[in-house]
C-alpha cells in the first residue's frame, strides 16, 4: 500500500484533471505485455536480423521459382513447336537446374542461419530447407522435359 501522503497527492492529481491528457489515455497498456526495450524497438521500426532474412529468403525463393519456371515453360514449348533443336532445349534445362541448385544451396544458407537466430519463444517457426523436386512439385513441373 502506498505512504498516505502519496496517496492524497495522486486522488489531488485526479481531481485537478492532471491525469487527464496523458499520452495514451483510454489505450489498453500495451507496454506491460512486452518489455520497454521491445517497445522501444517496435516503436522505431526496428526489425530484427530473423525478420529480414526471413524476407531475404521469401525473395530468393520466389526468384529462383520464376527463373526455373521461364525455363521450363521456354523449353516445353520449343519442343513443342520444333523451332529449337531438342538437345539445346535439354542442354538449356539442364543448365537451368544446376542454376536453380546454386540458388536453392544460397537459400538454404539463410535458413540455417535463419533457423539458428530464431528466439526461444518462437522456434516453432523455424523452416526446412529446400529441396529441388520438391519445389518442382510445388510449381507443377512434374514432368522432365529430356
Amino acid at each position: 500500500m502506498l505512504p498516505f501522503d502519496v496517496e492524497d497527492q495522486i486522488q489531488k492529481a485526479q481531481q485537478d484533471g492532471r491525469f487527464d491528457n496523458l499520452r495514451g489515455k483510454g489505450k489498453p497498456l500495451a507496454h506491460l505485455d512486452t518489455d520497454a526495450f521491445e517497445q522501444l524497438i517496435k516503436e522505431q521500426g526496428f526489425r530484427p536480423h530473423f525478420v529480414e532474412l526471413e524476407a531475404e529468403i521469401r525473395a530468393k525463393t520466389e526468384i529462383a521459382r520464376q527463373a526455373v519456371r521461364r525455363t521450363y515453360e521456354w523449353v516445353m514449348q520449343a519442343r513443342g513447336g520444333g523451332s529449337v533443336d531438342r538437345h539445346y532445349a535439354r542442354d538449356e534445362w539442364h543448365k537451368a537446374l544446376r542454376i536453380f541448385d546454386q540458388r536453392l544451396a544460397e537459400i538454404n544458407k539463410l535458413v540455417q542461419t535463419f533457423n539458428l537466430e530464431l528466439p526461444e519463444p518462437l522456434r516453432h517457426l523455424q523452416k526446412f530447407p529446400l529441396k529441388r523436386e520438391e519445389e518442382l512439385q510445388k510449381l507443377g513441373l512434374v514432368f522432365k522435359p529430356d
